[in-house]
């Protein structure tokens, strides 16, 4: 393979080749960065969410009747609901919460000791906590574990206390991650907080992936009594029984009181590939524009590579004349394609950081690799090679008598 041969050859048609390289330079950039995010995509799907999903189904529901703005009104209701749902054959714990793990929004808290100074600043990660109001059996549902301390017990629900006194000061439940940066090297349990006096720690679940501080929550058993809040119902289902205890579970409510829109139902699975489907549609919309940029360059690396053959078959039928082997053309045309995707390769780290940097504006981005590109490497040069056998392929038909035609 004469290399000087193959550059003088390339420059003949400049513009044709130059056009080429630059799509397989623009394919890599777009190719590494669509590897980057679906890794991250996927990534993120896989990761332990401390609890389980599997056959938990939640229920947000809404009262439409004046009548719920009693509080006592709408606690008595929410019991019944309580009740009509635990009846259900299918269902082994039922709970309510103000807002589910995974989610974007709620409400939120700050945090610190009691005898923490009144003048001095809370710390940022103390700052903003996701506070949630659930049942009793709320972790129990999920099949969360307990670090430390204990979950809560019929006289934790602290409802009442609130309705009564607004200064009302609750036993709580803290995630690990939150236990151990308010209290470090120390137990939490018994602490009082601005909060709440600490009774139990719950193993890390994800609250908020999306922060800095994913894993930081404050529980309460206590039911905000409000019919313009939030309220989800929370129920383990026997597994297979998904949809029919769905169908179920909306007759039961209504009975209970008609007067309610239930707004929507459906699995934690569900919830937990919603909370990400920014981030799979992202890696999905890159790959598609990605497999479209490499189908346009396979199809230039095709004309490239046919025009090339078509403009030499006086040069490929001397060669042939003079003893050249068919695999020795097919060597010759595909020289040029792997060429060019050497130099395209050389030149495409600058793409992919180029991409990357700009991606990195508007979206959490990873930074790409020497793996990841080489990947991509791999992956363009495959498919540009591919693209050039079959003009090479023909290339290699071109009879040695092709060259005194010529002449």
């Amino acid at each position: 393979m004469n290399i000087k041969a193959l550059i003088k050859s390339m420059l003949l048609r400049k513009f044709a080749t130059g056009l080429l390289i630059f799509q397989l330079i623009l394919t890599l950039g777009l190719a590494c960065n669509s590897l980057l995010l679906s890794i991250e995509a996927n990534d993120k799907l896989s990761r332990d969410v401390g609890f389980e999903m599997d056959n938990v189904v939640a229920i947000q529901i809404r009262p439409t009747s004046e009548a719920f703005l009693d509080a006592d009104f709408f606690l008595s209701v929410v019991d019944e609901d309580m009740a009509a749902l635990k009846a259900l054959l299918e269902v082994s714990f039922v709970s309510y919460t103000n807002q589910l793990p995974l989610m974007h929004g709620g409400n939120f808290h700050s945090i610190e000791d009691i005898n923490y100074p009144e003048d001095a600043p809370v710390d940022n990660q103390f700052n903003g906590i996701p506070t949630y109001y659930t049942g009793k059996d709320f972790f129990r549902l999920l099949g969360a574990n307990m670090f430390q301390g204990r979950d809560f017990e019929v006289a934790d629900n602290a409802t009442r206390g609130y309705l009564e006194d607004t200064d009302f000061e609750p036993n709580i439940i803290l995630t690990r991650s939150l236990a151990e940066a308010l209290y470090p090297n120390e137990s939490a349990i018994g602490k009082q907080t601005s909060e709440g006096r600490i009774i139990g720690v719950v193993s890390d679940i994800a609250i908020t992936p999306s922060r800095q501080y994913a894993h930081h929550g404050i529980f309460k058993f206590r039911n905000m009594a409000r019919a313009q809040a939030r309220l989800f119902y929370l129920l383990k289902v026997t597994p297979g029984k998904l949809q029919e205890t769905k169908n179920k579970a909306i007759e039961a409510l209504k009975k209970v009181h008609p007067e309610r829109d239930i707004r929507d139902i459906f699995t934690m699975t569900q919830h937990h590939s919603d909370y990400y489907k920014e981030a799979t549609s992202l890696a999905i919309l890159f790959s598609l524009l990605t497999a479209f940029m490499l189908f346009v360059t396979m199809i230039s690396s095709f004309a490239h590579a046919h025009f090339h053959a078509s403009k030499q078959k006086k040069l490929i039928g001397i060669r042939r004349a003079l003893g050249a082997r068919k695999k020795d053309v097919l060597l010759y045309v595909m020289s040029e394609n792997w060429l060019i995707s050497v130099i395209a390769a050389g030149l495409g780290i600058a793409s992919v950081i180029a991409i990357n940097m700009l991606l990195g504006k508007v979206i959490s981005m990873p930074k790409p690799d020497v793996t990841s590109y080489l990947s991509c490497v791999i992956i363009v040069f495959i498919s540009g090679t591919l693209a050039t056998w079959l003009p090479a392929w023909k290339t290699t038909k071109i009879a040695p008598v092709t060259a005194t035609r010529t002449v």
